[in-house]
């Protein structure tokens, strides 16, 4: 699964909106939301704070799905 779509559905079950996910990550919400639609990758700091933010368990497969999407 692509990073994006995973990360919407992460977001969307924990019902929160973009803004405040950013507001947790400390993200913009343009840039999150340019990488939540796929027009950007995030670098592997911004997958860690959005991983922490999400309260995300499992943050190392998290970040490898941002960075590097062909290996996992």
């Amino acid at each position: 699964m692509a990073f994006h779509i995973r990360l919407k559905e992460l977001r969307q079950q924990q019902n929160l909106t973009l803004r405040k996910l950013g507001e947790k990550a400390g993200i913009s919400y343009s840039i999150l939301n340019s990488i939540e639609n796929g027009r950007i990758v995030p670098s592997k700091n911004v997958a860690l704070a959005l991983a922490v933010a999400l309260k995300i368990e499992d943050r190392e497969s998290f970040v490898a799905l941002a960075i590097n999407p062909s290996q996992v």
